[in-house]
């Protein structure tokens, strides 16, 4: 599996650094930084995303892209006394790249980040910018380099200004965030660095009792994209994932941090598609 996925990397990267480095345009997405506030606080907190749009039949990759891919970065540089904080990435979707599953988006998704400005600012407007590296993926890849940036004026008052449009797209794009629940218990049932990995689901009372097609995704690593998951439901209501375990992935941790996926909702009332997870091992 190992020579597997440096051979896919190494040939996808060679058949296509030479056509994305000729092109003027983006192949395969569109990106674009932008913000939930038309104008900054010195010393407020404040979100902006990267915007990406997705030619149709493309995807780009999550922060843990499985056996193909290469995630979306950006390599902030601020104004003196900006501070990003890391991406805050919506649940993923299974995507697939010359037939090997993989993690990714197909839909236009937001990246969100924290921008934290410092308390004093004598410009009356600041560029935000970052260093992009993504690979948009369909039956061919296209990895991208590039530059983005967003000018905001400086805000002296005490009132918000929200972007009129990006302010209720992010917002929107919140709701895709994986949440940590209490309807459910997530235990592994197998041994730290063995595999299979398996993983129990158990309901309470006031969970789904159908989910539907659930998928585990793992944050770090440690569980592979491929070969598939088999998540079945069991004859105590409980549900059964059994995963192999990545041969890329950390060892010796005692917890599997990961993202749980569903068709469904997790929970009976509201919609709950996504829950964080991090159980220990036994």
């Amino acid at each position: 599996m190992g020579e597997l996925k440096q051979s896919l990397a190494l040939g996808i990267a060679l058949a296509s650094w030479a056509t994305a480095a000729a092109e003027e345009k983006t192949a395969g997405a569109d990106l674009k930084i932008v913000s939930e506030v038309a104008a900054l606080q010195p010393g407020v907190p404040f979100t902006i995303a990267l915007h990406i749009h997705h030619h149709p039949g493309f995807h780009t990759y999550w922060k843990n892209e499985g056996i193909v891919g290469v995630p979306t970065s950006i390599d902030w540089m601020l104004p003196k006394g900006f501070k990003a904080g890391p991406i805050q990435w919506p649940a993923p979707e299974v995507v697939e790249m010359a037939t090997h599953p993989a993690h990714g988006y197909h839909r236009d998704v937001l990246l969100l980040v924290e921008i934290t400005p410092p308390d004093q600012i004598a410009a009356e407007s600041v560029i935000l910018q970052g260093e992009l590296t993504w690979m948009a993926c369909s039956k061919t890849c296209h990895p991208g380099f590039g530059t983005r940036r967003i000018t905001l004026p400086v805000n002296r008052d005490r009132e918000v200004r929200h972007d009129a449009r990006w302010a209720a797209e992010i917002a929107k794009e919140r709701r895709n965030f994986p949440a940590p629940t209490d309807l459910w218990a997530v235990i592994i049932e197998s041994k730290r660095d063995a595999s299979p990995i398996r993983v129990r689901l158990r309901p309470a009372k006031d969970s789904a009792g159908d989910p539907g097609r659930i998928y585990f995704f793992s944050e770090d690593g440690q569980i592979s994209s491929e070969p598939p998951q088999i998540a079945k439901r069991q004859t105590d209501g409980s549900y059964l994932i059994v995963a192999e375990r990545s041969e890329f992935g950390p060892e010796k941790r005692d917890t599997l941090p990961g993202t749980l996926v569903a068709s469904g909702s997790w929970i009976a009332s509201g919609k709950l598609p996504a829950i964080r997870a991090r159980p220990r091992y036994p």
